[in-house]
């Protein structure tokens, strides 16, 4: 059973790519925050399309919320971030500083998108990435800049499940809570309202 429409067209998009080369694609599938479980079947499934004998298309799904808590974990900041945001509940600006230390975190070296190609190194010519869980990065770090730094030096598909609505015609609101942010050089692709 192929994946739902729009997310059939990210993976028909992958194997053009394959196919004919050209620069890899860059895509946001933008979903509504509440249906993580769903979008995240709907990966399975595409997995298995892209794989089928006749794509033979790997997938490197990459969970960012791992990413983060290695992060946190390699800095020694685990058990110092659980303590602060139980200190920081109902202080907003308290909890706004802790979010700030975790995207410090995220930026030192190694960053988040220095992780992502540590990740990626292993994957071979025929391999489509898949970035999810990008939700966890809430509020700490946004991605409106993940991919640009991705695309100087990783020369396969990226996707980004990007949980969050559209904005106009370009902008796009992480987690439907913060302010849209605008130019993103990634093909957005609503989810829309495919179960």
């Amino acid at each position: 059973m192929p994946p739902p429409e729009p997310l059939l067209g990210i993976g028909e998009r992958i194997v053009e790519f394959f196919e004919g080369g050209g620069d890899p694609p860059f895509q946001l599938y933008v979903y509504d925050p509440t249906a993580e479980w769903e979008v995240r079947r709907e990966l399975d499934e595409l997995r298995l399309w892209l794989g089928a004998a006749e794509r033979r298309v790997n997938v490197a799904a990459i969970s960012l919320a791992r990413l983060l808590w290695a992060a946190l974990e390699d800095a020694g900041w685990m058990e110092q971030l659980i303590r602060a945001e139980r200190d920081a509940a109902g202080d907003p600006d308290a909890l706004a500083e802790v979010y700030e230390a975790v995207g410090e975190v995220l930026r030192d070296e190694p960053s988040l998108p220095d992780r992502v190609r540590a990740e990626v190194a292993s994957c071979d010519d025929r391999t489509a990435v898949f970035l999810y869980r990008a939700g966890a990065l809430y509020p700490a770090y946004r991605t409106s800049t993940l991919l640009d730094d991705l695309r100087a030096d990783i020369r396969l598909p990226v996707t980004l499940l990007y949980p969050g609505r559209v904005v106009g015609e370009f902008g796009l609101s992480f987690m439907a809570r913060c302010e849209p942010a605008y130019g993103y050089r990634a093909r957005i692709v609503p989810r829309g309202e495919t179960a």
